[in-house]
């Protein structure tokens, strides 16, 4: 596997990775009191509003830019399927989508302490790893 093979599904590693240190990183802060705005009517607002976001990032990501992703075809290798340029082109706008929306809620929950942020950060996660590599 050449060097260009290799970086597309590379980089949808590291991208997950950074999500998760994210997440992490919301949880353990908030679990600390860092970075919390205090709870009130306002700060639900902002929960709901930013993980409305991150909802409407992941349903973009899904229903507009992942079908434009071509499948591979039968007999071709992972290694040949990664290596076509358009394959990269396609794949990478429906993960920063979704890294966005992980990202987005993660922030959400940090400063709010909402539960819908939380559920929706981890729905982005989760998203974000069943759109990987492997599952083109």
């Amino acid at each position: 596997m050449t060097a260009t093979q290799a970086t597309v599904p590379l980089l949808h590693r590291f991208l997950g990775i950074g999500l998760i240190a994210i997440g992490v990183a919301a949880v353990v802060l908030r679990y600390f009191g860092i970075g919390s705005l205090p709870h009130d009517e306002a700060a639900r607002v902002i929960a709901y509003t930013l993980s409305g976001v991150a909802i409407l990032l992941l349903v973009l990501a899904f229903l507009v830019f992942k079908p434009r992703v071509p499948h591979r075809a039968p007999g071709q290798s992972f290694e040949q399927y990664w290596a076509t340029p358009e394959v990269g082109a396609k794949a990478l706008p429906v993960w920063f989508f979704l890294e966005g929306a992980g990202t987005l809620a993660a922030v959400a929950y940090l400063f709010t302490g909402e539960p819908v942020a939380a559920v929706t950060a981890g729905l982005a996660i989760a998203a974000f790893w069943l759109a990987g590599p492997k599952q083109s």
